[in-house]
C-alpha cells in the first residue's frame, strides 16, 4: 500500500499543493517587479505554502529570498535580532566579507565574529534596546540588504509572515513608521506582508492613518474551489483501490467548503479507512472520517465555546445554521432570541476581532467550516451540548 498522500498541519509543496496557480503567478511577478504584496486570510489556508512557492520561483531566478515568521516574536528588541540575524545569515557571500560590510553599513551596530566549528565562523550582532532607542539604528538595518543588494548588482525579496503579530509590542507605532520611511525607497528589494487575524492585517493596511496605508499590492486568500479538489481528491483516494465518484468528491470539499487544512485532513482520515478497515459504503465513510476530524477539534472548540456569552453562542448557532445570512433582519434577531440590532452588532464585532466569524460577499460566516459543522452536531462526545 503506498504512503497517505494527503498532508495537513505544515506547509505542503510539490503534487499536494493544490491550485493557487493564478496566486503563485501574480505574487511572484509582482515581487520580482519591486511591487511589495500583502496577503492575508485565516489560519490554515495555505498562505505559508504558497509564499514558500513564491520564494522558490523567485529564488530560481535569481532574488535573494529572505523568510522570517513573527509569531513568537514578542518584543521589539527581539524583532531587531531575529531580523538582523536571518538576513546576514541568508546572504551569499562569505562571513569575513559580510562582517565587513555590517562595519561599514550598520555603524550602530558592533557585530562579532564567531567560530561554532573551525572554518566555519558566523556572524552575531547586539540589538538592545539602548541600541535600538538610537535615530539610526533601524534605518541602518532596513537599509542594509538595499545597500547589499546594490553591491552585488542583485534583488531581493522578504516575506514577514504572521506581521500583525507587530501590533502587541509595537506600542508607540515606532517600528511601522521606520519600516515605511525605509521600505517606500527600496527598488532592489520587496517585501511581502502576510497575517491570519484579519482584523489586525485591515488596520495596519486600510487605515489612512497607518504607515502601512495603500504601500502594496492586496491579495486576501480564500478557500480552494471544489473543480481544483476533485481530481486531486479523485486521484489520491484511487491509490487506496477505492474508486471514488466525482460526486463523492465534491461531497467532500463542500463539506470543507474547500478548506485547504480540513479537506487535506479529511481526505487522510479516508485514506487511514481505506488503507486499514473493511469495505464500507462511500458514504458512511465520509461520515465517519468527518465524525473524527470533528472528534480531533473537539477540546479546542469546546475552549472557543465556553468563553463566549450565551448571546454570542446563539448568534453563531445562527450563522452555522443558516450559512452567509442576513444577520441583523427581523426574523433571525426573533429566531434566535438575540435582541436589538446594536447589541448583536456588538458582538459581531467582538466575534470578528476573536478571529471567529468574518463578512462574506453575502452576510458573515464562521472562518473555521468544521468549527461551524461542530456546532450544529449534538451527538458530539463531549460537546457539551
Amino acid at each position: 500500500m503506498p504512503a497517505n498522500p494527503f498532508f495537513y498541519g505544515r506547509t505542503v509543496s510539490g503534487p499536494a499543493f493544490i491550485d493557487r496557480e493564478e496566486e503563485t503567478r501574480e505574487i511572484s511577478a509582482s515581487l520580482e517587479r519591486g511591487q511589495s504584496v500583502i496577503l492575508f486570510s485565516p489560519r490554515r489556508y495555505g498562505k505559508t505554502s504558497l509564499i514558500k512557492q513564491v520564494l522558490s520561483n523567485l529564488e530560481k531566478r535569481g532574488l535573494l529570498p529572505f523568510y522570517m515568521d513573527l509569531y513568537r516574536i514578542t518584543s521589539l528588541d527581539r524583532f531587531a535580532s531575529y531580523y538582523s540575524q536571518t538576513v546576514l545569515s541568508s546572504l551569499r557571500s562569505k562571513a569575513d566579507k559580510i562582517f565587513a560590510l555590517v562595519k561599514t553599513l550598520l555603524p550602530s551596530l558592533t557585530p562579532k565574529l564567531t567560530y561554532t566549528e573551525p572554518n566555519l565562523p558566523s556572524i552575531e550582532v547586539e540589538l538592545t534596546m539602548e541600541v535600538l532607542r538610537k535615530q539610526s539604528t533601524f534605518p541602518e538595518m532596513f537599509d542594509f540588504l538595499e545597500n547589499y543588494c546594490k553591491k552585488k548588482k542583485l534583488k531581493g525579496c522578504v516575506v514577514f509572515d504572521e506581521f500583525q503579530e507587530i501590533s502587541g509590542f509595537d506600542v508607540d507605532g515606532r517600528l511601522e513608521r521606520e519600516m515605511r520611511s525605509a521600505f517606500q525607497h527600496h527598488e532592489l528589494v520587496s517585501y511581502a506582508f502576510l497575517g491570519s487575524k484579519m482584523h489586525l492585517m485591515r488596520k495596519i493596511f486600510k487605515d489612512k492613518n497607518r504607515p502601512f496605508y495603500n504601500f502594496g499590492k492586496h491579495f486576501e486568500l480564500g478557500t480552494i474551489n471544489a473543480e481544483y479538489w476533485i481530481p486531486f481528491i479523485k486521484a489520491g483516494l484511487g491509490k487506496a483501490g477505492v474508486p471514488f465518484t466525482s460526486e463523492d468528491c465534491l461531497r467532500i470539499a463542500t463539506i470543507t467548503g474547500g478548506h485547504p487544512y480540513y479537506t487535506q485532513m479529511i481526505c487522510s482520515e479516508l485514506w487511514e479507512r481505506l488503507a486499514h478497515g473493511g469495505p464500507a459504503p462511500v458514504s458512511d465513510l465520509i461520515a465517519d472520517a468527518l465524525q473524527a476530524v470533528l472528534i480531533k477539534g473537539n477540546y479546542a472548540f469546546i475552549e472557543i465555546w465556553d468563553a463566549l456569552s450565551m448571546s454570542e453562542r446563539r448568534l453563531l448557532y445562527g450563522v452555522a445554521e443558516t450559512r452567509d445570512t442576513a444577520l441583523f433582519s427581523t426574523e433571525f434577531l426573533r429566531k434566535y432570541q438575540l435582541g436589538a440590532a446594536s447589541s448583536v452588532q456588538r458582538m459581531v464585532e467582538r466575534l470578528i476581532q476573536k478571529g471567529i466569524i468574518d463578512r462574506s460577499e453575502t452576510g458573515y460566516r464562521i472562518i473555521d467550516p468544521v468549527f461551524a459543522h461542530w456546532i450544529r452536531r449534538v451527538d458530539l462526545p463531549g460537546s457539551k451540548q
